[in-house]
């Protein structure tokens, strides 16, 4: 029934009788290797020669559930030997290994780089005043730590990092203040 052969055809080849068809055995052939790479077990430093990947990085996929293994009856220095087909290396490989380890992580797009203008003070100071907003307002608005940063920048004695100057920016895009914050005093 695997073969994909009925019975009453496959008994005269099995007897003798009748020669084997060279697609069925080719297809046999075939079905045998597949199921030997499914079952044949081999230990991790077996299939790491095998697959080119350090032993190590196998031994912690395996203590971390992402590459399925089968203890052996057999243990090396009181530790149960790990054995792995190589189906479940395929797997790995395909799930794990290719995400994480450079030689088959997809390649990894640089992040736009972000750029504090010269003129951030003047910025900062109209956003301000456009939004109506105190020093201590708009600190807590982009998560600055107090008003005293923002009093820096604007003094020019300390330069925004990017990642704060992005939320000034996003802060800048919208179109409104909230209305709680409109009615502040500018310091």
């Amino acid at each position: 029934m695997l073969l994909g052969v009925p019975l009453e055809t496959y008994r005269p080849i099995d007897s003798g009788r009748r020669a084997t068809p060279r697609n069925l055995h080719e297809h046999a052939t075939r079905m045998l290797t597949e199921h030997e790479r499914s079952t044949d077990l081999f230990t991790l430093d077996v299939l790491a020669r095998e697959f080119h990947i350090h032993p190590r990085t196998l031994r912690a996929a395996a203590r971390d559930e992402r590459l399925q293994v089968q203890l052996s009856t057999r243990s090396v220095f009181g530790r149960p030997v790990r054995l792995a087909t190589r189906v479940a290396m395929d797997e790995f490989v395909r799930v794990h290994y290719r995400q994480r380890y450079s030689r088959y992580a997809p390649p990894v797009t640089a992040p736009p780089v972000l750029i504090v203008p010269a003129n951030f003070a003047t910025q900062l100071i109209a956003l301000r005043v456009r939004f109506r907003l105190t020093q201590a307002a708009l600190a807590q608005r982009i998560g600055a730590a107090s008003k005293a940063v923002i009093y820096q920048w604007e003094s020019e004695r300390r330069t925004p990092s990017p990642v704060l100057w992005q939320r000034v920016e996003q802060l800048a895009r919208s179109a409104s203040a909230p209305s709680n914050e409109r009615h502040t005093t500018l310091r």
